[in-house]
């Protein structure tokens, strides 16, 4: 944003009692109900200062790692205070005046340092969401089943290696987390003591991440999942590569389901993936299927994203019928495959294929040129003969290229440009 457009904003949000930014001067109670402050002390010795009394919202931005000494206190007489954001703060631990926020809703710890919640945080009974993504939190305290008004529970953290088994992990919950009869997301946990037996009597649950599954755990996992008739989004992830996922026994599956993902070695597809009307999202992760499965999933009427990464152990991968809505698809880590066949017809409005880490793969999918909507088809780490043969030059050697990119602009029927990386 241009800097004569952020001064007026911010002109307006003030005048309006929408918003003020602290700039280090004293902010005058008049009203303003939103407060933007960054985290450098003279700001935060500016905002101790100031009676913002009726402050409903406080965003704390911090520009640098001089920030973190400046956060060990908040600032005192935000009595009705509902929202408070911390994200990329680099504070470890959370200030002590955090549990005497009676009237807090919200409360974004995104990407700080923090390695624990106090267990005062038991005293928060407004709060209805708690944000703990990419912190050092690994365990939530058992007073977390005393927020009776939560609703989105959101903590796990990231990989750097988004393909390994273990792209992310979860958090320990105490095993009576389903006392939380509110809450709608619960994203993502980990599969202790009796907690797969109590999901059961979660079924407002709209998102469930739930990892460390293990095969004795299908029955009253499936249970559980099949009273869920809001859920929209699961994920389940086995608790080591080799452990079976099973999830045959649900005689039926959750009407609005929208997004699955399942983690860990499936000997089939579940016999209720033919009844998901409603999924647009499906995530295959390390299932390593040895036998064709496509047609378990080809009528899916809404399916328009398919991920399988280390998903399928065949050769040859056949889509021969189906898949009308699919719009994107992404084979990863599929090592023995050597060839893709696409009927005519079949996914006829799909934008984006991307096969990467396939060493075997050695032509372009057979069809793919009667795709009409084909924007783009990305490779990497694919045989060196088909590196070879695409960028059509003896003198171009395979070790020299990583990846190609081939794009096709609206019009441009039948042309598809080449681009290479190194």
């Amino acid at each position: 944003m241009h800097d004569i457009l952020r001064e007026l904003a911010l002109s307006i949000s003030k005048s309006e009692k929408f918003l003020a930014k602290s700039d280090g001067k004293e902010v005058e109670d008049n009203g303003i109900r939103r407060w933007s402050i960054e985290a450098k002390e003279k700001e935060m010795k500016a905002a101790g200062k100031a009676a913002l009394s009726r402050i409903r919202s406080l965003f704390v931005f911090a520009v640098d790692e001089t920030s973190k000494s400046s956060l060990t206190r908040l600032p005192s007489g935000f009595k009705l205070l509902s929202v408070l954001d911390l994200e990329d703060t680099p504070i470890s631990e959370l200030p002590d005046e955090l549990v005497n926020l009676f009237s807090l809703r919200y409360l974004n710890l995104t990407r700080t340092r923090v390695k624990e919640l106090p267990k005062s945080v038991r005293k928060l009974y407004n709060l209805q969401s708690l944000n703990t993504w990419e912190t050092r939190i690994k365990e939530l305290p058992a007073g977390i089943v005393k927020l009776k008004n939560l609703r989105h529970l959101i903590a796990y953290r990231y990989n750097v290696n988004r393909m390994a088994f273990d792209y992310g992990f979860g958090t320990v919950v105490p095993s009576n987390i389903c006392l939380l009869n509110s809450l709608q997301v619960l994203t993502f946990v980990e599969a202790r003591g009796n907690i797969i037996k109590h999901l059961s009597k979660m079924t407002q649950l709209k998102r469930l991440n739930v990892g460390n599954i293990k095969e004795a755990d299908e029955k009253n996992l499936c249970s559980a999942v099949a009273k869920m008739r809001n859920l929209q989004y699961l994920m389940v992830k086995s608790c080591n590569v080799d452990e079976r996922v099973k999830m045959d026994a649900p005689e039926s599956a959750p009407p609005f389901l929208e997004k699955l993902l399942l983690g860990g070695k499936l000997e089939k597809i579940p016999h209720w993936f033919n009844s998901l009307d409603g999924l647009m999202c499906l995530y295959l992760h390390w299932s390593r299927l040895r036998d064709d499965f496509l047609h378990h999933i080809q009528a899916l009427p809404n399916l328009g994203h398919l991920t399988m990464l280390n998903a399928y152990e065949g050769e040859r991968l056949c889509f021969l019928e189906g898949f009308q809505k699919l719009k994107i698809l992404r084979i990863r880590r599929c090592h023995p495959m050597k060839e893709i066949v696409i009927n005519r017809g079949v996914m006829s409005d799909l934008q984006e294929l991307e096969i990467v880490e396939c060493q075997e793969f050695m032509t372009l999918p057979h069809g793919w040129e009667t795709l009409p909507d084909l924007k783009q088809v990305y490779l990497r780490d694919v045989s060196p003969g088909l590196t070879d043969k695409i960028w059509g030059s003896e003198e171009t050697s395979h070790s020299t290229v990583t990846a190609i990119m081939l794009s096709r602009q609206e019009g441009d029927e039948g042309v598809f440009d080449i681009k290479r990386w190194r």
